[in-house]
């Protein structure tokens, strides 16, 4: 059997998940799964999410920064990969563990729990069950989310900023017999 493995790829909508996985080399490559489909990426985790944000002019130690400013957390933080189609993804534990899985919260439909696992139930109609307890599992779903929906305010400006422009005014500055220029009638002219 011959397994085909993608040279690239980039995030989209229909990704539901992505984990490490070594190919038949030994080599860390991406596990996708995108709607019906589940294929290797000749990528690590960790470079697909990179290489995605590079396409679309970002970065993935930025998101990482941005994604802990906004919410105010330090680890295992959800990323915004593509802010322009809303796409949000979060680790089930640290990004650089191998079997760390980075789920799409829009294609989980339920979650389940099974002693102290969590059966993840995907928008393809399969499952998957992770090493989490329901509450943390929960936890991260919730704040990916949350990420997702201050993000996506954020970059829409509800509250638009309104700036009102005086009429300009001809001053000239000029330099005084000192030396000085005559910064003193800036500081009049505010008072």
């Amino acid at each position: 059997m011959t397994i085909i493995i993608q040279k690239n790829y980039f995030i989209e909508k229909k990704t539901i998940l992505m984990m490490g996985e070594y190919n038949r080399y030994g080599k860390l490559c991406a596990r996708v799964m995108a709607g019906k489909s589940a294929f290797l990426v000749n990528r690590t985790p960790l470079q697909l999410l990179d290489d995605t944000l590079t396409y679309i002019g970002f970065d993935l130690r930025g998101a990482m920064m941005g994604a802990k400013s906004v919410l105010g957390k330090k680890v295992k933080c959800p990323i915004i990969v593509n802010p322009y189609l809303g796409i949000c993804l979060f680790p089930n534990k640290s990004p650089h563990k191998v079997d760390c899985i980075w789920f799409n919260p829009e294609h989980i439909v339920k979650i389940t729990p099974v002693g102290i696992k969590t059966k993840v139930e995907l928008s393809n109609g399969y499952s998957i069950m992770v090493d989490s307890k329901l509450s943390s599992f929960n936890e991260k779903i919730d704040t990916a989310n949350r990420l997702i929906r201050i993000s996506m305010k954020r970059g829409n400006h509800p509250n638009p900023i309104i700036f009102y422009l005086e009429p300009r005014k001809e001053h000239q500055l000029t330099k005084e017999e000192t030396g000085k220029y005559n910064f003193e009638a800036l500081e009049e002219e505010q008072k």
